[in-house]
C-alpha cells in the first residue's frame, strides 16, 4: 500500500509541477517514463520481440519528452496531456452518442471511427480558443498539436491494451492507486509525444 501511495504521489505531483513550471520536473517525468519501462519488463507472457518493442517505444517517448521540454518546457508537455485528456473525454462521449463503427473490436470494442472524429473536432475547436486565441500561439502550430494528438491518443491507447492483452492483464501494474499503472495512465502519452515531435521536426513547425 505504502508503494502504490508513493507512486500515485509522483504521478500528481508530476501534473501539479507542469503547471507551475518548476525546473526538475523532467526528473519526475522520466521517472514515470521508467515506470512504464519495469512494467513491460516485468509483464508476463510476451515474448523477447514485444519485450524490446515496448521498451524502445517507451525510450523514444523519454527522448520526445526530453525534446518537447528543451524546446517549450514543461507548458509544452502540459499541453500534450490536456489535449490527452480532451480528446479522450470527447472522444467517449461522441462514442456514446454518434459511436456505430469500432475502431478495433478485438482490443477496445468501445472505441469507435465516430467518437475519435467528435474528440478531433472538439479538440482542434478548444485548442484554436485556449492556445491560439488565448495565448497567441501560431495557427499553424495550434492545429499541428491538436490534430495529431487527438488522432495518435486512442491509437497509443489501442497500443497499451495490445501489451495487456499479450500479457493477460487487466490492468498493466498497481502503482497507481485506483487506476492500475503507469501505462494505463501513459499508453496514449507515449504515441502523441513521439508523433508529434517527429511532425513539428519534419515540417519545422516550433
Amino acid at each position: 500500500m505504502m508503494q502504490r501511495s508513493l507512486w500515485g504521489l509522483v504521478y500528481a505531483l508530476v501534473v501539479a509541477f507542469l503547471c507551475i513550471g518548476l525546473p526538475w520536473t523532467p526528473a519526475l517525468l522520466f521517472l514515470l517514463l521508467l515506470g512504464v519501462a519495469v512494467e513491460l519488463i516485468r509483464m508476463p507472457n510476451l515474448n523477447p520481440r514485444q519485450r524490446s518493442a515496448g521498451l524502445l517505444y517507451t525510450f523514444a517517448s523519454a527522448l520526445a519528452t526530453g525534446w518537447l521540454w528543451g524546446v517549450g518546457g514543461g507548458q509544452s508537455i502540459l499541453a500534450v496531456f490536456i489535449l490527452i485528456w480532451l480528446s479522450d473525454s470527447m472522444a467517449y462521449v461522441g462514442g456514446r452518442l454518434f459511436g456505430r463503427t469500432p475502431m478495433a473490436p478485438v482490443l477496445s470494442p468501445k472505441k469507435t471511427w465516430e467518437g475519435l472524429i467528435t474528440g478531433i473536432l472538439f479538440t482542434v475547436g478548444t485548442a484554436y480558443g485556449l492556445f491560439h486565441l488565448a495565448l497567441d500561439v501560431s495557427l499553424k502550430l495550434t492545429v499541428v498539436l491538436a490534430v495529431v494528438v487527438a488522432a495518435t491518443a486512442p491509437i497509443g491507447d489501442l497500443i497499451g491494451s495490445y501489451f495487456k492483452r499479450q500479457s493477460g492483464v487487466k490492468d498493466s501494474g498497481i502503482f497507481l492507486p485506483g487506476h492500475g499503472g503507469f501505462l494505463d495512465r501513459l499508453d496514449s502519452y507515449l504515441l502523441s509525444s513521439i508523433t508529434l515531435v517527429l511532425v513539428l521536426l519534419a515540417f519545422q513547425i516550433f
